[in-house]
């Protein structure tokens, strides 16, 4: 105030006049008469000198304003009328129009007369909000939605057809529970929002009008009335599957083994260990084979690296074929394959392995015309013991025995010394 005095014509000439007024330098309100503190929500004017003017004024329009300033600020004289939407003190939203000029008493600082418009402006405001969300309601990629207390469907943006197969109208009024695919989603789904209140990126899916799944996640917020009664649901549902498609495409790159699609000897090493804890843990027996095709580096000297794959694509057929659905199998490398037999005693593992020992024996590959490949597998074999607590130690004990295998002429089942 001192610097309005000693700079300015007298203030009585601002705090007599009903329109409010505001003088600003830098953005720093140094003035500010009655009328414009309780436009501005200040009950005294000693409140608002001071502040910036940036304080007031709503983050929609801050941007818009400090151009229109730094663009003015060379210039002298009267500034064009703007419109822009304030907040006050108390944080009501008000609608004012501003008539600006630049005055040399006050150091090249603003003097602003304000008048409030708050119903044209916030009616305008308003208007171009609801145009805005109906764009972003219709435009969305994401589904947008709203599900009465009932479970009916009272609302859903037009990307539902994109996603799901049905029109916007199709899905009104019909039970939302028809659009899992496990029944059961939807109840764990309304169980976590009804103690949460809201859901974050909950994942399931979603079965479409063509029966197709759908992988999605839905965030979403329970709705009540006055009386704190649940009375609907909203939220969004997001299209997830390509990036699952490309999870499990990623997967399944990072655990099987190109050539043959069965585990490769990282998983195989993983899936073992996993096996062997359990055996140890509930106290049944499991075998561990490895396979060993013999001869194989001779395959692929006379049929070429071609040959030696569809020789080992053939063997690996051959040998899923003698196995479970419950049993590992994975390749650990080149010609080498392991196999765990899980609640499987040394008996039965034995029978396994002649039969995968009879069944290679008897393939006809033709990896040339006119030209028949023939071929043998040694296998060694042990069984786990109490004492085991990494595979590692048994992938030992099988490696040796298959080392016997070979020493005593290859296409034979061999055991580690003590475990059967």
């Amino acid at each position: 105030m001192e610097d309005w005095q000693a700079e300015g014509p007298d203030a009585d000439v601002f705090d007599d006049l009903p329109a409010p007024v505001v003088c600003f330098r830098e953005g720093t309100i140094i003035y500010a008469n009655e009328p414009a503190a309780a436009l501005l929500g200040a009950p005294t004017t000693s409140e608002v000198i001071g502040s910036s003017i940036f304080d007031f004024i709503h983050p929609l329009d801050r941007i818009r304003i400090a151009n229109r300033l730094r663009w003015l600020k060379p210039r002298k004289g009267a500034y064009p009328v703007i419109e822009m939407l304030i907040r006050t003190r108390q944080g009501d939203l008000r609608g004012v129009s501003a008539s600006a000029r630049t005055s040399n008493r006050l150091r090249q600082g603003i003097v602003a007369v304000l008048m409030d418009i708050t119903h044209r402006r916030l009616k305008t405001y308003l208007q171009e909000t609801e145009r805005n969300i109906v764009r972003l309601f219709e435009n969305t990629t994401d589904i947008y939605y709203r599900i009465d207390a009932q479970g009916k469907i009272l609302m859903a943006s037009p990307a539902v057809e994109r996603i799901l197969g049905y029109r916007s109208d199709e899905m009104l009024g019909q039970d939302s529970s028809v659009f899992y695919a496990d029944p059961d989603d939807r109840e764990r789904f309304l169980s976590v929002l009804r103690r949460d209140k809201s859901v974050a990126d909950y994942e399931v899916q979603l079965r479409s009008k063509h029966g197709a799944l759908v992988d999605a996640s839905i965030s979403s917020h329970a709705l009540y009335d006055e009386a704190g009664n649940y009375i609907a649901v909203e939220g969004v549902i997001r299209d997830l599957t390509e990036r699952k498609q490309l999870e499990r495409k990623l997967h399944v790159l990072a655990t099987t083994d190109e050539l043959t699609g069965i585990s490769n000897r990282r998983i195989f090493f993983e899936l073992a260990t996993q096996a062997l804890h359990r055996a140890s843990r509930h106290g049944r027996q499991l075998v561990l084979l490895i396979l060993d095709i013999d001869w194989f580096k001779e395959i692929n000297d006379r049929y070429g690296h071609l040959g030696g794959d569809e020789a080992l694509r053939a063997f690996t057929l051959a040998v899923k074929d003698e196995l479970r659905e419950i049993d590992l199998f994975g390749r650990l490398g080149g010609e080498e394959f392991g196999v765990v037999l899980e609640d499987c005693p040394p008996h039965e593992g034995e029978s396994v392995g002649q039969r995968i020992r009879l069944r290679v024996e008897g393939l006809q590959v033709s990896p040339r015309d006119g030209e028949i490949l023939r071929m043998s597998v040694s296998i060694g074999a042990t069984c786990n013991r109490l004492q085991d607590a990494r595979i590692e130690s048994l992938m030992d004990r099988a490696d040796q025995a298959l080392y016997r295998a070979k020493s005593d002429g290859r296409n034979c089942l061999r055991w580690y010394a003590d475990t059967r």
